[in-house]
């Protein structure tokens, strides 16, 4: 059996682990070792923010996460600004309107090689196709095996990533290694993912995209609102606010809806002007043309057929009732959650390990000397850069702590 001696093992050579690396040595640790399942390191990184890595937001704040928020408060103020970590690795950023920040390359190989350079000088050794069939606890720190190969280890950071995007190298293992040195995983489900819906209902509409207030309700209390652009999809309704009601959305299938108005920057009573004046003008035209210009025609050809006002009228013809009815449809248009899509169209996981189960050093209180960061713990983000601000702060952060204790 080929023997593998290091002071500290990483888990997962995603972004969590591969801040947890640099960190590590950074800090002292003269011996880390990152192990990953994949051919390469970092894989889930290139295809982040459609290949060009939002690798944070510059307006983050708690109220951009869900699950267990007091972890944010155990992050070590020497990350506190991650623009400054890629600096401080060569890496130059921008921010666009919004806050989101990119590599100034406007490419994420840019942000994967900055973190390998930094890696590869520290002397950080790097073992890809290991697959940890199990982790053991020891007297002087744990044994991780993977077939014929055994590695000892003092320290051991789990950054395994959740079950998201399970192609790109997240499926799971990393919460059965925990469960295995005794944690509790809360309910594990996908998000940021499109949100599945009636079929019927979106049919008509895949492929189209419209400006939105997007509204989960249940049983007619409002659970969450976003804003952005809505995209139909095949029994589905996709688009970065569609994601960031998701995770929500999942507590709520077959007992929630999403109300779209569709007309967010208009209200009811100017909406009903613009169309009563649009169907005097075009009083000979047919019905089917009364939206076109607020919507995209199938857009518009969809309402009217939800209306129930029959494409065999013209728009002189339409009623002001029918007219009300379109307005009130264009403002609250309602589509049930049936399900979330799965885990290979999802961004992140939600659940994880609790809080309750680590220290404010991110240290796993069930075994001593194992750490845990990233997206194996139960807290969870919105689009725009927040998880991955959270991967590279919790993977400094527990590399930083692990390195520590090793002097201690």
């Amino acid at each position: 059996m080929k023997i593998i001696d290091t002071e500290t093992a990483i888990i997962g050579g995603g972004a969590s682990g591969l801040a947890a690396a640099i960190a590590a040595s950074r800090y002292g640790c003269g011996n880390v070792t990152i192990f990953e399942k994949m051919q390469r390191v970092g894989k889930k990184i290139l295809s982040t923010g459609n290949g060009r890595c939002n690798l944070t937001n510059r307006n983050i704040s708690p109220a951009d996460y869900t699950g267990d928020t007091e972890l944010l408060s155990y992050i070590s103020p020497d990350i506190d600004n991650v623009e400054d970590f890629f600096s401080s690795l060569g890496l130059i950023c921008r921010a666009d309107d919004n806050g989101r920040v990119y590599p100034y390359s406007n490419a994420a190989t840019s942000v994967l090689d900055a973190l390998r350079f930094a890696a590869d000088s520290s002397g950080i050794r790097t073992v890809c196709d290991f697959t940890v069939s199990e982790i053991t606890k020891t007297k002087h720190g744990f044994i991780i095996t993977d077939g014929e190969t055994q590695v000892k280890a003092k320290r051991v950071i789990i950054a395994a990533g959740g079950k998201a995007a399970p192609s790109l190298g997240s499926s799971g293992e990393g919460y059965e290694l925990c469960r295995s040195l005794g944690h509790s995983v809360t309910r594990l489900f996908p998000a940021l993912a499109p949100v599945r819906t009636d079929i019927e209902l979106v049919k008509s509409l895949k492929g189209l995209r419209v400006a939105a207030d997007a509204t989960l309700i249940s049983g007619g209390r409002v659970i969450d609102r976003q804003s952005g652009e809505v995209q139909f999809t095949d029994g589905a309704l996709s688009g970065i606010c569609i994601f960031n009601l998701s995770a929500k959305a999942a507590e709520y299938i077959n007992n929630g809806e999403i109300s779209l108005d569709t007309a967010p920057t208009l209200g009811k009573d100017e909406l009903y002007g613009l169309i009563k004046s649009t169907a005097a003008i075009r009083a000979s035209l047919p019905c089917e043309e009364l939206l076109t210009g607020i919507y995209h025609k199938r857009v518009g050809q969809a309402m009217l057929k939800k209306a129930g006002i029959p494409f065999s009228e013209t728009c002189g013809e339409i009623s002001d009732k029918d007219i009300s009815v379109l307005c009130t449809l264009a403002k609250d248009s309602r589509y049930p959650v049936r399900n979330v899509s799965d885990w290979s169209l999802a961004q992140i996981t939600c659940g994880g390990i609790p809080a309750s189960e680590v220290s404010d050093k991110l240290e796993s209180l069930k075994a001593s000397g194992l750490y845990l960061c990233g997206e194996i713990l139960n807290i969870q983000g919105k689009c725009g850069g927040y998880n991955l601000d959270w991967a590279w702060k919790s993977g400094y952060t527990a590399g930083m702590n692990a390195s520590l204790s090793l002097s201690e």
